[in-house]
């Protein structure tokens, strides 16, 4: 009997243990929701909680992945999409944001102005009053209340350095940040790439086209209307054939052109192969068993699955892949005070000089390496650096080097002055 006793509390403390090691393998990712409301008390409207993820097991990618739900959508009908991405190395946050209308329902129809999706779109993403179609303020548009939760995941998880993605406490680092979404969402993503340089706009079943008029908006057939803040390459787009929301025919022929995506590749359809899909943006499928055609491709309720794992989530790996810049230095140039210069003179005080750093991959925590130390270092952008000269004189024209070490600790290739 003492040994049956025994016997049955080791295979307790067993048990006890396999379950806690499947816990912490498991909370590796850590999901979960945050109310609107307790980010910031003045958020009164689409009240549902924003959906969160990170994944501490696997390298920080140090770049925001943001998704905008579609029409009545919230940010828990696309938990799997944002597990996966999180699982890649992305922070991932699924905005609750007001989307009680149809941007196209509004604009369309009877209405031929082609300026209305803008002004609706962007009234609902910064709360300024552009029309009288929404009444979005600015403490229940999409950007306060992303800025809000960021302050609130700093504050809250002050380790997993949310607080990257933000220059201040009022404005959003766009250079570090992908932004998605489905339907209407997947519009807003593409006219926030319109107006800040972003790191990647990912559109699953979006376009806003006039059928009266026959023409996609003004803010997309016209950059030049808008800041044109990101370039054709960062557009990128997925939607099936059969969507019963959208004209895949009007997408591919004339709303996706005018994102300048064709030079990218031709539209490829994923069903039975694996990625690169040939290194395309644009991306379709016309798989069979969808409840909905429209919100398959992104929707939990409408994701097929085979053997476990969502059909499509090699397309959204791949949609994500190659989004962070290999770290390098192309050029420096020197300055006094902040104007450009020549290299100084051989034996002149370094003093007074700076060097202005050009090159890919920086982030917040880069550091300026010359000659192999430290120096000084003030953070531009992902492509630009300023830094200190290290007191001294400077020396001879090619006996100095100048590299760059990133926040993870990679180090650039190494430029001669």
């Amino acid at each position: 009997m003492k040994f049956d006793s025994i016997r049955k509390c080791r295979m307790v403390l067993a048990m006890f243990f396999i379950g806690a090691l499947f816990q912490a393998t498991y909370a590796q990712r850590q999901s979960f929701f945050v109310l609107p409301h307790d980010t910031d008390p003045e958020i009164t409207t689409n009240l549902q909680g924003h959906y969160v993820s990170i994944d501490r097991s696997v390298p920080p990618k140090n770049q925001l992945f943001v998704f905008f739900p579609g029409t009545h959508g919230i940010a828990a009908n696309y938990e799997v999409l944002n597990n996966v991405v999180a699982e890649m190395g992305f922070h991932a946050i699924n905005l609750t944001y007001p989307n009680d209308e149809t941007v196209n329902g509004l604009c369309g129809g009877t209405n031929t102005d082609l300026d209305c999706y803008a002004n609706v779109r962007l009234e609902i993403l910064d709360g300024t009053d552009r029309t009288p179609l929404v009444n979005v303020n600015r403490a229940n548009s999409a950007e306060n209340r992303l800025i809000k939760l960021l302050i609130y995941l700093r504050n809250q998880y002050p380790s997993d350095n949310w607080g990257q993605f933000l220059i201040d406490d009022s404005t959003l680092d766009w250079s570090k940040i992908i932004v998605s979404g489905h339907s209407q969402g997947g519009g807003h993503a593409g006219i926030l790439g319109r107006y800040h340089p972003v790191v990647r706009v990912v559109m699953f079943a979006a376009m806003d086209y006039n059928g009266r008029v026959r023409s996609p908006a003004n803010w997309i057939a016209h950059p030049e209307l808008t800041p044109n803040a990101s370039t054709p390459d960062k557009f990128w787009g997925f939607s099936h054939m059969r969507d019963e929301a959208i004209n895949f025919n009007l997408l591919t022929s004339t709303i996706w052109p005018a994102y300048g995506m064709p030079p990218f590749g031709d539209v490829v359809n994923v069903d039975g192969i694996s990625p690169p899909y040939s290194n395309t943006h644009s991306l379709t499928s016309n798989l069979d068993g969808c409840p909905s055609f429209h919100g398959c491709i992104a929707v939990d309720s409408g994701l097929v699955y085979e053997n476990g794992v969502p059909v499509y989530k090699p397309v959204w790996q791949y949609l994500l892949s190659n989004t962070v810049s290999p770290l390098s230095l192309s050029a420096i140039q020197f300055l006094r005070a902040t104007q450009p210069v020549g290299r100084p003179p051989v034996g002149i005080s370094t003093k007074y000089y700076r060097i202005l750093l050009q090159g890919n991959g920086f982030d917040a925590g880069s550091r300026v390496l010359v000659n192999g130390a430290e120096t000084e270092t003030e953070f531009i952008s992902s492509s630009q650096l300023r830094a200190v000269l290290p007191a001294g004189k400077v020396g001879r024209v090619g006996g100095s080097t100048v590299q760059v070490r990133s926040q993870a600790g990679l180090v650039s290739n190494s430029v001669a002055f």
